[in-house]
């Protein structure tokens, strides 16, 4: 392994909580802010950061509205998000493969 192959590590996904947000949102698709929050024990405003790291490297869709009075935030992964994370996956894979 060569420092080239560490160099495609992607810095966006390499982190645990935003990894842990991308492997969420690839199992069901879609969660609001409240079902990510819980799932991953995070704080709000913790979990705001991270989001907005996702969203500017295109990974995630967020959309703010309102459910009744009360504001709903729902957030998507993005077809590049998707590709990342599966690129990102398969690095590691082939990190572990190697003799």
């Amino acid at each position: 392994m060569d420092e080239r192959t560490f160099d495609q590590i992607d810095e966006a996904l390499c982190q645990r909580t935003r990894l842990a947000i991308m492997a969420s949102l690839a199992a069901v698709g879609k969660l609001d802010f409240v079902e990510i929050k819980a799932r991953l024990n995070l704080t709000a405003g913790n979990l705001s950061v991270h989001l907005s790291a996702l969203e500017k490297a295109q990974y995630v869709r967020i959309e703010k509205s309102f459910q009744g009075r009360k504001p709903l935030t729902s957030v998507w992964m993005t077809d590049q998000g998707r590709k990342a994370l599966k690129r990102y996956v398969n690095l590691l894979q082939s990190i572990l493969s190697e003799p």
